[in-house]
């Protein structure tokens, strides 16, 4: 374990080799040492956790990536395609002139020759006109073969700059390529020993702990968004990394904190396939966690949400940990599952944790971002549908944050919190006036792109009508309806809209047919019967015939 040797390719597969043999089991057990954990660390890893203590202990805030900043992460972007696809056209260029300075340089020779032997005086001016212009243009030609040639020269050493890191970065010593090749090694040595011992992480400490940094340095984020820089060798560090914290994370279920780390690989976009993280913690999440770290996840998680992390990690972590885990909960539907146990659910989401969502929703809400915002509105519908006995205390709060979304500028945002809107107006008892209001919003939304939530919220609203409405309040629903079929006669997608919602819910508007008969009538020949009318008019049309 001794840097210039690991850093040959053709030792280190040599060594790796023997290490995998099943006759080297004393070495594999030496390698798992305490000595040798700590040697293997010094050599293959010394230089990124150097850097990332740098960073950590450096007081410059983080700018905007240079190329000599890359340089410090073991990234030169001129060995990417298109720089050197760049470095190509000048070369080029620079081989078209040199060949055009030669064509200049034989005409001025044959000119000078012939100027030469001119033995009529008549000629002789002619000729040194001649001359004299063939000499310029070699001039010129000269000067435009050695500005390209510098532009070349400077490109090369622009790229060589770059390879030198940033004398105000705090990394002093940078990624060299055989830091990177050290750093790939001592994977592939940990990897073996893996194979060989799946207890091996579990019970070396220190290097999960470095893994785990170096997971999350900004180091390994870089070289992932600059893969077409790395040399192909080093592409696979992320890949590898994330190996390590999976099969960590099988053997220590109960670190919820690497679930979270995971994530992080989603954060922007890859050439490699990291579904099998995804699969992981969908089913950790789902199979493998107990009551009492399923409640950890909801607790890591809300503090998530009240820090100050990038709004796209609350997003992810919502989508690839609580909701899995939600609906491993909640799945009461299938018959191979029992309903969970009051004492299930208030393990899992006791009321101080109910109590801290509602407070970040009602203190941060109107801060995150409309994809977030999407996704917290999606999480308290589900809790609605489930668990609506721990919501009670907090309907008043929970209707505020919501009422404001309906507000929103963004039609995906506000049509989210119509459905959830819908899903209380179920749950909870409501004033009448405020179940009027979200039904005629809902009914004029016809010209939406959410069409899909629009009519979500429909189906889920609509049903409630005849025990949320006494029956004089319902019948101003109906008259509500007609006036808006009356005034909309003439607008298509208003009127299939009304229908598609009256056709999915019959048993609200059966005792009032003989109002929508008449109009009935006329609806059918503009829905259907028009030679431009879309399919599913026609199908609307059918159902009402």
């Amino acid at each position: 374990l001794e840097e210039h040797r690991l850093g040959n390719p053709m030792y280190s597969d040599l060594f790796l080799d023997l290490l995998k043999r099943d006759e080297s089991a004393p070495l594999r057990k030496y390698m798992s040492g305490r000595e040798c954990t700590v040697m293997l660390l010094n050599v293959c890893f010394e230089r990124p956790l150097a850097i990332i203590r740098s960073e950590k202990n450096s007081a410059t805030p983080t700018g905007k990536t240079t190329s000599s900043s890359l340089a410090a992460y073991g990234i030169n972007q001129w060995n990417s395609p298109s720089s050197q696809r760049k470095l190509e056209v000048v070369r080029q260029e620079i081989e078209m002139k040199h060949h055009y300075l030669s064509q200049k340089i034989k005409e001025e020779t044959l000119l000078t020759k012939s100027n030469e032997i001119a033995s009529s005086a008549a000629d002789q001016p002619d000729t040194q006109v001649a001359l004299q212009a063939a000499r310029r243009a070699v001039e010129r030609a000269k000067e435009d073969l050695n500005e390209t040639r510098r532009a070349y020269t400077h490109e090369i050493s622009k790229a060589t700059f770059q390879v030198l890191p940033d004398k105000d970065s705090p990394t002093q010593r940078p990624m060299t390529t055989t830091a990177l090749e050290l750093q790939y090694q001592g994977f592939k040595i940990v990897e073996v020993l893996i194979s060989h011992d799946s207890a091996y992480l579990p019970e070396h400490n220190d290097v999960v702990r470095g893994f785990r940094w170096l997971w999350r340095s900004r180091g390994r984020h870089y070289r992932l968004l600059h893969e077409e820089e790395m040399p192909p060798r080093y592409h696979s560090e992320s890949l590898i990394l994330a190996k390590f914290l999976t099969s960590y994370s099988k053997a220590n279920p109960t670190d919820v904190d690497v679930l979270f780390d995971l994530i992080r690989i989603f954060l922007q976009p890859s050439s490699i396939d990291f579904s099998f993280v995804k699969q992981f913690l969908n089913d950790t999440v789902s199979e493998v966690l107990s009551s009492e770290q399923k409640c950890q996840v909801m607790q890591r998680f809300l503090t998530l949400l009240s820090s100050d992390g990038s709004d796209e990690t609350k997003t992810l972590s919502l989508q690839m940990l609580v909701y899995p885990m939600l609906r491993s909960t909640f799945r009461q539907t299938t018959k191979n599952y029992p309903p969970p146990t009051a004492n299930t659910l208030n393990k899992i989401l006791p009321d101080a944790t109910i109590k801290d969502l509602i407070l970040i929703l009602c203190k941060d809400g109107s801060s995150f971002h409309p994809k977030l915002t999407c996704e917290l509105l999606r999480l308290i519908n589900i809790l609605l549908e489930n668990i609506r006995n721990k919501l009670t205390e907090h309907r008043k709060d929970m209707i505020k944050y919501i009422w404001n979304i309906l507000k929103s500028d963004d039609n995906g945002t506000k049509y989210f919190g119509y459905l959830v809107v819908s899903r209380f107006v179920v749950v909870f008892e409501t004033p009448p006036k405020v179940t009027l209001q979200v039904y005629v919003s809902l009914l004029r939304s016809h010209h939406s792109t959410e069409k899909h939530m629009v009519r979500a919220a429909l189906d889920t609203l609509v049903p409630s009508l005849p025990n949320r409405l006494t029956e004089d309040e319902l019948g101003n629903a109906i008259k509500y309806t007609l006036k808006l079929m009356y005034e909309q006669v003439n607008s298509v997608p208003q009127l299939a809209h009304l229908w598609d919602i009256i056709t999915r819910n019959p048993n609200v508007y059966i005792g009032h047919k003989s109002k929508f008969l008449p109009h009935m009538v006329n609806s059918l020949t503009k829905l259907g019967l028009s030679p431009n009318a879309p399919a599913e008019n026609k199908e609307l049309s059918v159902e009402l015939a």
